[in-house]
């Protein structure tokens, strides 16, 4: 344990971020490139990628535009990390949307690309770069990103709860089965409310027709509390 605390063991080991165009996963970056390591920055909104690469300027990246929802794409980008950096050591599992709504008010296309971005980006991960990280025989270490929502539960947030319960559900069994490895670590994070733009879902690939999107006043309430709650928070 005294180990995996040395800072040392973070010079020149390779970080990739998921989500990383903005709030947690700009977050996680910005704190990478402060320990030295090689980051790999990694979503679907080019910009937002630009601003994160331009607050660590001297430090080594590699900007991937990438659906991580999409396995092929998520492999091609494999490849581009594999021949830029070599082997992941610390891989972010950070990507995420959010979606309001009733359990049997959700429209279907929007279930499932919450579905995809939040839990399968995270299975996509797994698959890719777990067994590398095995048989490297060096320190890694595996984070997911959840939320309070993969803890508790509240009214109207039934795909976003769903997805994100999911995700410390296979946190808490991949620890399990790397129980005898004393070389990959593995975590969840559970943040509370961030101002982020998780909420700004424009650009996300949700349909947002008013006919998709579950009506009620409690989902629209929950929505527009997480909103106005979120602009008093400091951005990460």
């Amino acid at each position: 344990m005294v180990a995996i605390l040395q800072a040392d063991i973070f010079k020149n080991k390779t970080a990739l971020i998921t989500g990383a165009a903005s709030g947690i996963g700009r977050g996680l970056a910005v704190h990478a490139a402060g320990l030295g390591m090689n980051v790999v920055l990694m979503d679907l909104n080019e910009e937002g990628l630009s601003e994160t690469q331009a607050l660590i300027p001297s430090s080594p990246t590699l900007v991937l535009k990438c659906d991580v929802s999409n396995l092929e794409e998520f492999t091609l980008c494999k490849e581009k990390i594999d021949a830029e950096f070599g082997m992941v050591h610390f891989l972010f599992n950070n990507a995420g949307i959010f979606l309001e709504g009733r359990a049997w008010k959700a429209d279907q296309k929007n279930w499932k690309r919450v579905i995809d971005v939040n839990l399968m980006s995270v299975i996509y991960g797994l698959n890719l770069f777990v067994d590398e990280m095995i048989n490297s025989n060096e320190r890694c270490h595996i984070i997911n990103t959840s939320s309070m929502a993969g803890i508790i539960v509240g009214p109207a947030l039934a795909p976003y709860t769903t997805t994100k319960h999911a995700v410390v559900g296979l946190t808490r069994t991949l620890h399990e089965d790397l129980a005898q490895n004393d070389k990959v670590g593995v975590s969840v994070m559970c943040p509370g409310l961030v101002k982020t733009n998780i909420i700004e879902r424009d650009h996300l690939g949700l349909d947002l027709d008013e006919s998709s999107i579950d009506q009620h006043e409690s989902a629209k309430n929950n929505a527009q509390w997480l909103s106005r709650w979120g602009k008093r928070r400091n951005d990460y």
